[in-house]
């Protein structure tokens, strides 16, 4: 079994990880359960380099801003329907923290009807399975794995892999991130992708 947080601590620069601290802190102290999510969690598997830090928490993510400017960080923007907070940490790293949810379309197209939810249901609603593993940096659990969708498998073949059928009906933008990462990468998309 890989040592995740061992992989962690050794990609990410010494700025990155005081913005894990601050956030694992923060989250810790208002009693949310906090996680490494997404692209984050995708470039540390890849190694390819680590643009910016995405957070999950269970909770109402908007309830950690105060506190995050005390210990020094800045808020550059907040999303209250999706209770995401964008932030810039000391050393200039950009770090998003999100609510843990779910997400209901009820017309193609159209934004989506959201609710709080688990670590996995949220995992459930990303784009692809190379985006949708998480990274626990609770006490008890810190270092444990998720990746529900068999992610790291793709990341290891090389593919950029929809979660469902409906991935694209949904959120027709997925076609254009889909295309960036294949480009970016140099990764296909899986075949029925």
């Amino acid at each position: 079994m890989a040592d995740y947080i061992y992989t962690l601590e050794t990609r990410l620069s010494p700025d990155q990880l005081r913005a894990v601290t601050l956030v694992q802190d923060v989250a810790r102290a208002a009693g949310m359960n906090v996680y490494l999510t997404g692209g984050a969690v995708r470039d540390i598997i890849s190694g390819f380099p680590i643009r910016d830090l995405d957070f999950t928490v269970q909770g109402n993510a908007l309830k950690l801003q105060k506190e995050l400017e005390k210990a020094g960080a800045s808020v550059q923007f907040s999303d209250d329907d999706l209770k995401v907070l964008y932030i810039t940490a000391q050393g200039n790293v950009r770090a998003e923290i999100s609510m843990a949810r779910t997400e209901r379309y009820e017309k193609t197209g159209k934004p989506p009807i959201v609710t709080p939810g688990t670590i996995l249901e949220d995992l459930r609603r990303r784009d692809f399975t190379v985006n949708a593993m998480a990274l626990s940096l609770n006490p008890g659990s810190r270092g444990l794995f998720m990746d529900p969708f068999n992610g790291a498998a793709d990341i290891e073949a090389k593919l950029i892999r929809i979660l469902h059928n409906y991935s694209f009906v949904e959120d027709p933008s997925r076609l254009i991130r889909g295309t960036r990462f294949a480009a970016r990468f140099h990764w296909p998309l899986e075949e029925r992708t």
